[in-house]
């Protein structure tokens, strides 16, 4: 898949003699981790390990929104503080209305201040740091700490590649995590910055890789002490297909990525990488074939494989990533037609799941299927179609299924049905009552979070009319079995 991407624009230093120092609001964003907790971003390890005093309160002036920035201190160059800068903002994608351009304050020799350029007012940026802050908590509220590091990874992977449509060179407004995840649509800077901050959030730490040669930046991604080679910008089909998210580029080692076999695209010319990525443990693992999110049911991992004449295309299957073997759960033989007398090779399912059932789509039906008593129904079927079902998704309990003429064109979102009726215990609303849902049942008890009424209703789980920790402890009794 041939991909454009923007190049990554280069510093413009402004001389400016500035003394003063205006401070403001912090904006720093949340986390329900805490510090200790949240995973480390890298990006140019040398150069911040060697500058960590100045990196630090850089960054802690951006969060601040201070005017000038004092560096007189730390003796550096403007050419020093070019490369300084950067790395500050690789490693904060929270600070994502700075611009790369700033002016400096000298004294003939050494930099005595930094004047950032904001991308906005404080009051505005102050409003997109909020909206950045809920979003990103939308794609955490997915995550229990209990989960292993590939869990959280693979979740995050699936869920920005398919809430965020990649945008071609000259599009305005795409290289930071704020583009990705409020916006919806970011290039390969973008969709980068936001996985960083996303795994950062839930304890997984990262490297922000770029390659100059290819105008082009990933990420490496720790899983269990090693680094890995995530490239979710190329994990992300084009033309944008709702419902449907790569794993080709998922958890690959350097010589892998730079292989540029039949299945990968060559990546070369890496850039400030700290992180040499020698294990090739998930190189040739199956979930490579699957272009459907990995649906989670309590420890089950559900997918479906549409890779023509693969062991098992047009599967449901029940996926093991810890053993990389999965069990056929159903074989579909849907076609979806190429004119009169012809189909189109492969399968074009997407899988959702909600309140503890999968939804997925034939070319003319979307089908439900219960884990449970393995057995599928249909959703809702429109017999009047112009054109095939290619995919399908699940938004906020609403079913769209992705309508297009072929599977080569983007095609359109059309709205199904809603799913009706919220599950027991599912605190967070995301349809699957996990560990997380007691934990943030003991939250609201400690009032650090606030219920809807939705929320509450489904949070008493005992049906006493109240929501206390007994709740949670009956939720975590069920999950395990003994209710």
């Amino acid at each position: 898949m041939n991909k454009s991407f923007k190049k990554i624009s280069a510093l413009f230093i402004v001389m400016l003699l500035v003394f003063s120092m205006i401070s403001s609001t912090s904006l720093v964003t949340a986390s329900a981790y805490t510090a200790e907790e949240k995973g480390e971003i890298t990006f140019n390890k040398e150069l911040y390990d060697n500058n960590k005093a100045v990196c630090d309160k850089i960054a802690e002036g951006l969060q601040n929104f201070e005017k000038e920035i004092n560096v007189s201190e730390f003796k550096l160059t403007s050419q020093d503080l070019r490369d300084i800068m950067k790395t500050v903002i690789r490693k904060h994608p929270e600070i994502f209305y700075v611009d790369l351009s700033f002016g400096v304050g000298t004294d003939g020799t050494y930099a005595l201040v930094i004047v950032p350029t904001y991308i906005g007012d404080s009051a505005t940026i102050a409003e997109q740091s909020k909206a950045l802050e809920e979003e990103a908590k939308k794609y955490t509220d997915k995550i229990d700490s209990s989960m292993s590091e590939f869990k959280k990874a693979v979740i995050l992977h699936d869920e920005l590649a398919l809430n965020c449509k990649y945008l071609n060179e000259g599009s305005d407004g795409h290289v930071t995590a704020y583009d990705a995840l409020v916006k919806g649509a970011a290039n390969c800077q973008g969709y980068s910055s936001a996985y960083s901050y996303l795994l950062s959030l839930v304890g997984v730490s990262s490297e922000f890789v770029e390659s100059s040669a290819m105008y082009h930046v990933w990420n490496k991604v720790c899983i269990d002490g090693e680094y890995y080679n995530v490239d979710l910008t190329w994990d992300d089909p084009v033309p944008n297909k709702e419902g449907h998210v790569g794993h080709n580029y998922f958890l690959l080692s350097d010589a892998k990525i730079s292989s540029g076999d039949d299945e990968i695209a060559k990546h070369y010319g890496f850039d400030y990488e700290s992180f040499k990525s020698t294990s090739t443990k998930y190189d040739n693992y199956m979930y490579r074939e699957f272009d459907t999110k990995f649906c989670y049911i309590g420890d089950d991992c559900y997918v479906i494989d549409n890779k023509y004449k693969s062991n098992f295309e047009k599967c449901l299957l029940k996926y093991n990533s810890d053993t990389d073997t999965a069990e056929l759960v159903e074989r579909f033989d849907y076609k979806w037609m190429s004119g009169a007398t012809s189909y189109w090779q492969g399968g074009f399912m997407s899988l959702d799941v909600y309140n503890g059932k999968l939804y997925f789509n034939s070319p003319d039906c979307i089908y439900t299927y219960d884990v449970n008593t393995k057995t599928s129904q249909r959703f809702s079927e429109d017999n009047t179609l112009s054109g095939d079902y290619y995919g399908m998704i699940i938004k906020n309990g609403d079913v769209y299924a992705l309508l297009s003429e072929n599977p080569n064109t983007e095609g359109t979102l059309k709205y199904i049905d809603s799913i009706s009726g919220a599950l027991l215990g599912d605190a967070d609303l995301n349809g699957i009552v996990q560990v997380i849902d007691a934990t943030l049942i003991q939250k609201y008890c400690a009032s650090l979070e606030e219920f809807t009424s939705e929320q509450f209703d489904v949070s008493d789980f005992n049906g006493d009319g109240v929501v206390n920790v007994q709740d949670a402890t009956e939720i975590q009794k069920y999950l395990a079995g003994i209710l």
